[in-house]
């Protein structure tokens, strides 16, 4: 026990000096060893106005894109109820879901759309700048909402046209593949999207509702949640801060595109997440689907290898791995917002770190806890 208290006082020591230059912004921190959550810390603050108020593990935070892995966990659900198969066609539940070329698209399965193996370009737009405060995001310059809109070949109508989640599937025709169905791989952010009108096109519910009775619930993950006005109005809640002068950012909300990053969490509630997915030990999910989506599906392409030559995607998660250890972590981060949850299998370690601030602090505080535990 005096040895694991060591480790983490060289934990708090080195997240402090880590932070001592970031004046009003904070960290969260939780290390999960086996189905525990061991270490849970604050550090900072999670809102500098009209106070300073300090953060914790259990600050509600924006964790952006690892609220895919929420949507992939609800369809393996449903592959564990034998109401879908990974390898089913797309167009089998959403007939008309297609793109510019609808040979290429009818192959197009939901593994596929899991694993960012579809053939579809990374820089479609359409899921983000649908939110509903898309033009406060862009208003830095008079044109920089209407430059946003050329950088994805996207009008003003076109996005306030869209409604629900199958005008987002239904959308996805004038997208042109980039590379052939399952030949390629390109970080999709909007197929997340098409997986939740599938998802309840299939069950005839609603995703949010099923994420909270079937994953959220059963995981006592009681102060994670898909309502932005509920974050927003909670005392315990952060906000976001880029760059030196630290201006606040607007909050980031996107109801209809909940399932590709617009979750929110705590430090503490994703330490059980990933405890669930380390220990495999729950009834929320059957352990060889749970290890399934931990198997590496396609390698990634070159701008998200960070100089791997190994990492790779599966079923929302990433796999890679460090100082010769296998790593599964999935991340997220938007305009000051940076979330990442890591597991190391072989040391029956996860780690949860969540930010309000830019950078990359949140992978060299993953680092060194991973060092701290590897270095004993």
């Amino acid at each position: 026990m005096n040895q694991l208290n060591e480790k983490l006082d060289y934990i708090t020591r080195y997240i402090n000096h880590k932070l001592a230059d970031q004046n009003g912004t904070g960290l969260s921190v939780a290390i999960v060893k086996g189905s525990d959550i061991i270490y849970s810390r604050g550090f900072g603050y999670s809102q500098v106005q009209p106070m300073n108020q300090p953060m914790d593990g259990d600050t509600k935070m924006s964790i952006q894109s690892i609220s895919k892995n929420f949507m992939a966990l609800s369809i393996m659900q449903l592959v564990e109820e034998n109401l879908v198969s990974l390898d089913d066609p797309v167009v089998q539940y959403l007939s008309y879901f297609r793109t510019k070329n609808k040979q290429q698209s009818d192959r197009i399965t939901i593994r596929h759309l899991l694993s960012h193996t579809a053939g579809f370009p990374s820089e479609l737009g359409i899921a983000n700048m649908t939110a509903p405060n898309v033009r406060d995001i862009f208003s830095d310059t008079p044109t920089e909402f209407q430059e946003a809109l050329d950088h994805y070949d996207l009008t003003e109508e076109e996005i306030d046209s869209v409604k629900t989640r199958e005008d987002v599937t239904r959308w996805f025709q004038k997208v042109e593949l980039e590379h052939p169905v399952g030949q390629g791989w390109n970080y999709c952010t909007d197929a997340y999207v098409i997986l939740a009108d599938l998802f309840e096109k299939v069950t005839g519910e609603e995703w949010e509702s099923h994420l909270e009775d079937k994953i959220l619930s059963p995981l006592h993950m009681y102060r994670t949640t898909s309502d932005s006005k509920n974050v927003e109005e909670d005392a315990n809640s952060a906000r976001y801060y880029l760059g030196e002068e630290k201006v606040e950012t607007p909050f980031p909300k996107n109801a209809l595109s909940a399932p590709i990053g617009y979750l929110y969490s705590t430090a503490n509630d994703l330490g059980r997440y990933v405890a669930f997915h380390l220990s495999k030990e729950s009834d929320v999910l059957r352990t060889d689907l749970i290890e399934e989506m931990q198997q590496p599906v396609h390698l990634v392409s070159e701008e998200w290898r960070f100089g791997s030559e190994v990492r790779s995607y599966g079923l929302a998660w990433f796999t890679d791995t460090y100082r010769g250890l296998r790593i599964v972590e999935h991340g997220g981060g938007q305009m000051a917002v940076r979330s990442l949850m890591t597991m190391v299998p072989e040391l029956d370690l996860g780690i949860v770190v969540l930010l309000n601030f830019d950078g990359t602090t949140h992978h060299d505080v993953c680092d060194k806890i991973i060092d701290t535990f590897l270095d004993s």
